[in-house]
């Protein structure tokens, strides 16, 4: 008894800990220090420091004004990072209704990237001193004397600003931004105009205030899972002390939840209509929102290397004018043309070209992917959890936005799903070819996304040698053939690895990757990324807004409820080995990405797609613990059993209906006629996809837009009806008009409506607007 009333105590006792640990956490800001001795002028950001080696004698210092609404990433999962999504005039439009309240609360919002601690002090004299500077607020600065000026900036999210005003008429605007790696002083004067960069740093140097960050993120996770965890507990105790008084003949009224002890018959029939509904619905998305091509340069780099393929070659010719062709994340080498990539993902695709129905791949792999996660989890676990695992991901915005587009990760996710089934499969009884499936597909897998794929591997394998061993134990005889099997698909992935590093680059240790850009690898110090640099504090800047992100698009929930579920087998002593092998790898693939100098953050965070499997199957996990909670908790305490598990059942369809309600209806107004261009940005992308023009060079001078929208267009030997060049001088248009002397030549052009307009280039003819 006594040890039980301990056991209870330590719930406000943990509750307290996580209180006080998010309190230390938030304590973690980064120091900012401007001093001023005469004429020098000196800022410290942390470690960072910079000299602001100008005239002039500082009068004010401005803590700029920002917009409280504008954050990395909102609660319609968009973002001011990376895809400029950010509508700030819908957020004014949601921000006083109680959801966006609600959720701006839970989040913390107003503590984001805030300043506090302000302090102007000469020697040991205090002149100013405030606690919480107000936004915009502008502070007098002495006008005699050396002194310091000190502040926090707490929780650095949002980029940042303070201006420094100088008694010349000159303006200092010191910028900090933690996304885009940089701390820079830019100067506004009477004599050398506006914005002249001053200076320019890489930043963030220090880790603690991110470590803090992302610390915060499960401290509260773990908070919110102690709140559902114990609230659903004790809804569950009053329901079933007031369900004693009912009588023995309503009890079918509650055959409502009787549905979680259907899913433990079989991978629940509806389910698999769910699947199929999500299949329906990516498919959509991929043929009527992205028009069936694709938006970011990756996937137009995928889109046209399968479209080589398909045509029977590993490369396509170098272009008669290179320059002109940009293609992007494309390398141009002694005469081929191929992209960076690693084949996996053009490969798979190339069947869709063959059949006319490119867009159709990944829809159709992304729902065996989730078929073969439920499949996974009714062996390892029960088929309660696989329908739930199932559900989840069916109705995962995460997934079904990712699923539509070309990119490599909806392949990978296949392959992981896949291999691990075949795997688990063979060691729980199943035949040789089950082995040998999981083999091969681990091994399409680390050739679409080679060391995310390797990764993948090294933390699955543990596991199934596991398993394997609980079957062939110390049989050594019987492991010959499954190491047989293994070592020849090494050799064979190997083998065609190489052999394509050598046809494409000449080098068999020389991927195509690092031919196109030799930075782009994981690390850290100088020459890695196209910041120049990485750090371990930028790596952590990076797992925070993947987090972030996550914690968003994941199912479209309640911020931190997102993690919440999936902390309740551990939370309640519950987990199993396989659940802390699933958190451990799900960990890891997620922690990886501090190593990586770009958090890659398009369509969500898809770096972390591979965690997929692991997230969907914990919190399945998490509900299912729930409701088994709550039939033991009754049973103890002798309370009426029927309708045991309803408030779980509750809770998970009000967290259904946040994303159902609210946050897939704006992924779907928000990806209506994506072009993937930032927020506002208008594009007729039927006029470019379908322009009325035949045998024709369709010339653009926007590198970007033709990177983005037209050169994926393109037939990779340049030999369809229409061909897409970018041109920027007249020089190159003439370079342009001897390559493709047969071809009539047209210039197009965007207007700020996001019309489209082709010109006719040809001399012998006067131009002329064909379409509008």
């Amino acid at each position: 008894m006594i040890l039980k009333r301990l056991r209870l105590l330590l719930w406000p006792l943990a509750v307290l800990v996580l209180l006080a640990l998010n309190w230390l956490c938030a304590q973690q800001a980064l120091p900012i220090e401007l001093t001023v001795q005469g004429q020098t002028k000196t800022l410290h950001a942390g470690s960072t420091t910079l000299n602001l080696g100008v005239p002039g004698k500082p009068r004010e210092l401005e803590l700029v004004r920002y917009d409280p609404l504008v954050h990395e990433y909102q609660l319609d999962g968009s973002d001011s990072t990376n895809n400029f999504s950010l509508d700030v005039n819908y957020l004014r439009h949601i921000s006083s209704s109680p959801y966006y309240r609600f959720y701006a609360w839970m989040r913390g919002l107003d503590d984001l990237s805030r300043w506090r601690d302000l302090e102007v002090r000469a020697g040991e004299r205090t002149l100013v001193s405030k606690s919480w500077p107000g936004n915009g607020e502008r502070i007098t600065l002495p006008q005699n004397g050396s002194y310091s000026v000190r502040l926090q900036w707490q929780l650095p999210e949002t980029p940042r600003q303070l201006n420094l005003w100088l008694d010349d008429g000159s303006v200092l605007h010191i910028i900090l931004n933690r996304n885009d790696r940089f701390l820079a002083v830019t100067e506004d004067s009477p004599t050398s105009g506006p914005d002249q960069e001053l200076a320019r740093v890489f930043f963030p140097e220090d880790p603690g205030p991110f470590v803090a960050m992302n610390l915060s993120t499960v401290v509260r996770s773990l908070l919110w899972a102690v709140i559902l965890l114990g609230g659903v507990l004790l809804l569950e105790l009053g329901l079933g002390w007031l369900l004693r008084w009912f009588p023995q003949r309503e009890r079918k009224a509650w055959r409502l939840f009787s549905w979680s002890s259907a899913l433990t018959k079989a991978l629940h029939p509806l389910v698999l209509l769910l699947l199929l509904g999500s299949f329906l619905f990516v498919s959509w998305i991929a043929l009527v929102q992205y028009h069936a091509m694709p938006h970011i340069f990756d996937a137009s780099a995928y889109y046209f290397a399968a479209k080589t393929y398909a045509q029977g070659r590993l490369f396509a010719p170098e272009p008669p004018v290179p320059e002109s062709f940009p293609g992007p994340f494309m390398v141009q080498l002694a005469g081929k043309w191929f992209a960076q990539y690693p084949p996996g993902t053009a490969l798979t695709l190339t069947p869709g070209f063959w059949l006319g129905v490119p867009w159709l791949v990944e829809p159709l792999l992304g729902t065996l992917a989730l078929l073969g996660i439920g499949l996974i989890a009714a062996r390892l676990f029960n088929r309660r959890v696989a329908s739930l695992a199932v559900l989840l991901g069916a109705l995962s915005p995460f997934y079904s936005y990712l699923a539509a587009s070309y990119m490599s990760h909806t392949i990978a996710l296949f392959y992981l799903v896949w291999g691990i089934w075949g795997v688990v499969r063979y060691a729980q009884g199943g035949r040789m070819w089950s082995l040998v499936l999981g083999l091969f597909s681990f091994g399409m897998l680390a050739l679409t996304r080679d060391l995310v794929g390797l990764l993948c591997i090294g933390l699955v394998v543990p596991g199934l040698v596991w398993l394997l061993w609980n079957r062939l134990g110390r049989d050594w005889y019987a492991w010959s053939l499954p190491l047989v099997w293994m070592g020849s698909v090494v050799i064979l992935f190997l083998t065609i690895s190489l052999v394509i590093n050598i046809i494409l680059t000449g080098n068999m240790l020389l991927p195509p990757r690092q031919l196109f850009f030799a930075g782009d690898r994981f690390g850290f110090g100088e020459g890695i990324g196209f910041y120049g640099k990485h750090t371990l504090a930028a790596g952590l800047v990076n797992l925070d807004e993947l987090l972030t992100s996550l914690a968003l698009d994941l199912y479209g929930w309640p911020f931190y409820c997102t993690f919440a579920l999936l902390l309740v087998p551990f939370l309640a002593r519950r987990a199993k080995l396989l659940d802390w092998y699933c958190l451990a790898c799900g960990a890891v693939l997620i922690g990886a990405y501090v190593g990586y100098f770009y958090h890659g953050i398009y369509l969500g965070p898809r770096y972390l797609y591979e965690s997929l499997p692991f997230l969907l199957v914990l919190t399945a996990r998490g509900i299912v613990v729930l409701i088994e909670l709550a039939k033991e908790l009754r049973v103890r305490l002798k309370l009426a059993q029927w309708g045991s598990g309803a408030v779980t059942v509750v809770l998970v369809l009000l967290l259904l209906a946040c994303n159902l309600g609210y946050y897939l209806p704006r992924q779907i107004e928000r990806y209506t006629n994506y072009n993937g261009f930032p927020v506002g940005q208008r594009l007729d992308l039927d006029t470019l996809y379908h322009p009325n023009i035949h045998n024709a060079l369709i010339i653009i001078n926007d590198v970007l837009l033709y990177q983005n929208v037209l050169f994926p267009l393109n037939d990779p030997g340049l030999q369809g009806d229409v061909i897409y060049a970018c041109a920027s001088d007249s020089s190159k248009v003439e370079s342009l008009r001897k390559a493709f002397p047969q071809r009539d030549l047209y210039m197009v052009t965007v207007g700020t409506d996001g019309r489209v307009y082709y010109s006719r280039l040809d001399s012998s003819r006067p131009k002329m607007e064909l379409r509008d």
